[in-house]
């Protein structure tokens, strides 16, 4: 601090006094604001004169540290609003991302396809108020979204390739990761058998996306990342109370934000990945409870995926080999997850389902 006093004070040019009836400068420096203060007979007269502004890492934490709950409460809500939206609104966009447009208009969903689905969902026992909408897909496998329970309801989307030979013969070539199958190579003939599905493998395919619709899961994996986002944020300040990092330099709180931070993500990617695995493993068995024929389509359609892949695996070259397996599963793209559960081991666990259903004569 550095403060003139009031009283007779020697300037530099000798013979000059500053008197008590004069205006004194005296300088204070407090915190971030540098502060003159004016000393006068009637007073003490305060002003401002530039105030040090801090840098927008100290101005982004004194926000966050001002307005932490809102902020963590509109993250978490945003985060789970971001994962469950299509499922509150699936028509348009489930059905906008996986139409199949074969001549430049969207494919109807032909009459065969429809009774397919409806022939499942009186399989499953689904209730008349349960809303449920198909279109037809240009993807290999069924894709679904939305709550069935809700007035918006689900959308299914069925395959074109459940047509069988119709699809891939119809003239228009199909495209894979950028390459264009040939179905004259004997890959593109163990594609072609892969992609044609039997009557019982279609309907076990169908079965289990309406169980993941019926049972509302895509709620539970919405909210886990809330979840995680909330507990380490918890976490990080708890932690900073016991360790009494509060009065530390920001550098050292950052650095411990940081590592807290890629611990919870971790933590949420393991969790997820699990969470996942379980998931798949619960919803094939229950699709392959419903009856041993369920069952035995279960098996021939993990087959059939893994017979495709291999196909894929050799008609797509090095780029193949990168994706796929030699049994068939898919490569991980990050070293520490493994996102969904291996088709050899939902194929092997469905086939000793089916097996046992068999033993004890059931249908």
């Amino acid at each position: 601090m550095l403060c003139g006093l009031p009283a007779k004070r020697a300037s530099r040019r000798p013979g000059r006094w500053h008197t008590a009836g004069q205006a004194v400068p005296c300088v204070f420096v407090c915190g971030n604001s540098l502060l003159i203060k004016h000393f006068s007979r009637t007073g003490i007269q305060l002003s401002k004169v530039t105030t040090f502004m801090a840098g927008p890492l100290s101005r982004a934490a004194a926000f966050v540290q001002r307005h932490r709950t809102g902020l963590l409460a509109g993250s978490c809500a945003g985060l789970f609003g971001v994962q469950i939206s299509y499922h509150l609104f699936p028509d348009p966009v489930i059905q906008w991302l996986y139409q199949y447009w074969p001549q430049g208009q969207p494919a109807l969903l032909p009459p065969q396809l429809q009774n397919l689905f409806e022939e499942v969902l009186q399989d499953m026992g689904i209730p008349s108020g349960h809303c449920y909408k198909s279109f037809t897909t240009f993807t290999f496998q069924p894709v679904s979204a939305g709550f069935p329970r809700l007035p918006a309801g689900a959308v299914v989307g069925i395959p074109a390739s459940f047509l069988g030979n119709v699809v891939i013969n119809n003239g228009h070539p199909v495209v894979i990761h950028g390459q264009s199958v040939d179905w004259q190579t004997p890959a593109g003939a163990r594609l072609r058998a892969a992609l044609t599905l039997s009557h019982e493998a279609q309907k076990f395919a169908l079965a289990r996306e309406v169980m993941y619709l019926e049972s509302s899961t895509a709620a539970l994996q919405a909210l886990l990342a809330p979840a995680y986002l909330a507990g380490t944020c918890g976490l990080s300040v708890g932690a900073k109370y016991a360790l009494g990092l509060y009065g530390s330099p920001m550098n050292l709180r950052a650095a411990f934000s940081l590592l807290v931070a890629v611990a919870g993500f971790v933590a949420y990617a393991l969790s997820k990945d699990s969470l996942t695995h379980t998931l798949e493993a619960w919803l094939d068995r229950r699709t392959a409870s419903i009856s041993a024929t369920y069952a035995r389509g279960g098996v021939e359609f993990y087959e059939k995926v893994l017979s495709g892949n291999l196909a894929l695996r050799s008609l797509l070259g090095k780029r193949g080999e990168e994706l796929y397996t030699p049994s068939g599963n898919i490569i991980p793209r990050h070293w520490f997850r493994i996102k969904h559960l291996p088709y050899t081991t939902r194929r092997d666990s469905l086939l000793q389902m089916w097996r046992v259903m068999l033993s004890s004569g059931r249908s």
